[in-house]
């Protein structure tokens, strides 16, 4: 299957509403964050324009061609990793540091209390201390897709040819289909202090330079995460995507503060170095091979399992039948 969720699509900035709305002006993609508390089907319906309950109840697909349109794996399909590190002094300066692919989560109901980059990016957005470092890691570990697009239903095709059009199609079923999953994971990790320096923040080793992720997360680095000045405090928030998991903790500057924080950080740390091999132990863990035909059942254990990563969602004016039907002449 070489087309839905090809690398050629490129994946929308921070998904937030105004972020919705430009992709769907644009007739773009919709690649929105994921979570293992819930499992949608490929072939669901979406309306980008109702963010509180987009997940449409009506199907334009054909029942039969549905349930029987091949789904496979690519687990060489848009793989990357990549790192990316950001340090930042003054209060409004929050963007840089907001989750990848996510944007302002809170923008989106239906996924800000059950993200973790959900929670991670409110809490960003929420945090007003000026000096801020974090790092950011991401492993794409291949797609699920279907091997074909399914048919319309003769009601479907109706509706596009007869009654209303595509409007009345996009009012009907939604305007936007879920064509495939990406698989992987997302770990971050962002430090602030109110009274510590730009400086002191980059000591602590949350900017950390890009070899954090290729080092060991022990004493060695630990141990050289500085103190705040007395009276100051530091903030810590994180998340993993693969393991479901958020930190958030907040310690006042005493001495030789930030014990805990220290402790997170590099369990943040080791979980973002570690991107790359813990999701391919998941993959392999399900015994599921490169081509592989998926059901059902296989789709929600990658789900529940934290691999799948983001939905991608296309706009039902891609379909072929869509398309060939809107231009389509004959009677049927």
């Amino acid at each position: 299957m070489g087309t839905e969720t090809e690398s050629d699509y490129s994946e929308a900035e921070g998904i937030s509403l105004a972020a919705i709305e430009r992709c769907t002006s644009s007739k773009l993609p919709l690649i929105l964050p994921w979570h293992p508390k819930q499992t949608i089907p490929l072939g669901t319906l979406f309306y980008s324009q109702r963010p509180a309950d987009p997940w449409a109840r009506n199907n334009p697909f054909d029942t039969y061609s549905l349930v029987s349109t091949p789904i496979i794996i690519n687990r060489d399909d848009g793989t990357d990793s990549s790192f990316r590190s950001e340090s930042t002094s003054r209060t409004s300066d929050t963007h840089d540091h907001l989750s990848l692919g996510f944007g302002v989560g809170a923008g989106l109901p239906f996924l800000a209390e059950v993200s973790v980059k959900g929670t991670y990016d409110k809490d960003v957005t929420e945090n007003k201390d000026a000096n801020k470092s974090s790092i950011r890691s991401s492993v794409r570990a291949g797609s699920v897709t279907f091997a074909r697009q399914p048919r319309l239903s003769t009601e479907a095709i109706i509706t596009v040819k007869y009654d209303g059009g595509l409007p009345a199609f996009h009012a009907r079923y939604g305007d936007y289909y879920l064509a495939g999953y990406k698989l992987g994971g997302d770990t971050g990790l962002m430090i602030s202090g109110s009274n510590s320096s730009k400086k002191e923040l980059e000591r602590f080793g949350i900017t950390v330079k890009v070899e954090v992720l290729f080092v060991e997360a022990s004493t060695t680095h630990t141990k050289d995460f500085v103190t705040t000045q007395a009276g100051g405090s530091l903030k810590l928030v994180g998340y993993d995507t693969l393991d479901h998991r958020t930190w958030k903790s907040s310690e006042e500057g005493h001495g030789n503060v930030a014990s805990k924080l220290r402790y997170q950080a590099a369990e943040v740390i080791t979980a973002a170095q570690a991107l790359d091999m813990r999701v391919a132990e998941k993959l392999d863990e399900l015994g599921i091979q490169d081509g592989d035909h998926l059901n059902a059942e296989d789709c929600n254990k990658l789900t529940e399992s934290g691999l799948v990563v983001e939905l991608v969602l296309l706009p039902v004016g891609t379909l072929r039948e869509v398309i060939e039907w809107v231009i389509e002449d004959d009677i049927i």
